[in-house]
């Protein structure tokens, strides 16, 4: 926890500086057990991240706001809020039911683009919460891997 803290206080001290690329695309997966075709858009310190994809039996389309900036010389540091729409089998966190899925997420994360290679990956977690088909409250995380486009 007092980890988290630490990371969240440095946050809010970061300075501005240039963004390392301004967009990329590749996959996203973690839990709870959907994988993302994932695109990522930069402008300046908010970024922006779109996905659609899926696990057995269900499609999800996905959403991200973040504020984003330079950790340090190597990482960039994220955070924010986006939305899940979903459709079929939904086993997000406990029960298994069929529906219409819609929920929202609080997201932190580390990224990192490689300087020799147009790639970066990331890592975030945060907690999700499910309205449809049924209140759940979880937590999640979440790996990507994109190809820098720009």
């Amino acid at each position: 926890m007092k980890a988290l803290l630490f990371l969240l206080g440095l946050l809010f001290t970061l300075t501005v500086s240039a963004q390392r690329y301004t967009s990329s695309i590749g996959l996203r997966g973690g839990s709870p057990g959907v994988t993302y075709l994932n695109a990522k858009y930069r402008i300046n310190q908010q970024a922006y991240e779109f996905g659609i994809g899926g696990n057995t039996g269900s499609f999800w389309l996905h959403g991200n706001a973040y504020y984003q900036n330079d950790l340090n010389d190597i990482l960039d540091c994220y955070y924010g809020f986006g939305a899940n729409v979903g459709l079929g089998k939904m086993n997000q966190f406990e029960d298994n039911t069929s529906g219409l899925g819609l929920g929202a997420s609080a997201v932190i994360g580390l990224e990192h683009t490689l300087e020799d290679y147009p790639f970066n990956v990331s890592l975030d977690l945060g907690p999700g919460l499910y309205v449809l088909p049924q209140f759940q409250l979880g937590f999640a995380w979440a790996l990507s891997v994109r190809y820098v486009l720009h």
